[in-house]
């Protein structure tokens, strides 16, 4: 997938950290209360889902 204009691929940002993802992602607790703050200051998510891509294996 190419990113919209004036943005680079996510693994070309030095701070996107993509090998520490899967570890945050274990840290249920971690990822609610980080759900949790962007609610906070952005309001709850609404809508149905996107549709698109699932990727290899969806729901995986």
């Amino acid at each position: 997938m190419v990113p919209p204009a004036g943005l680079k691929p996510v693994w070309q940002y030095p701070n996107g950290n993509l090998d520490g993802f899967p570890r945050f992602m274990a840290d249920r607790a971690g990822v609610e209360r980080w759900k949790q703050t962007f609610a906070l200051y952005f309001g709850e998510v609404r809508g149905g889902p996107s549709p698109g891509w699932l990727g290899l294996r969806p729901g995986a």
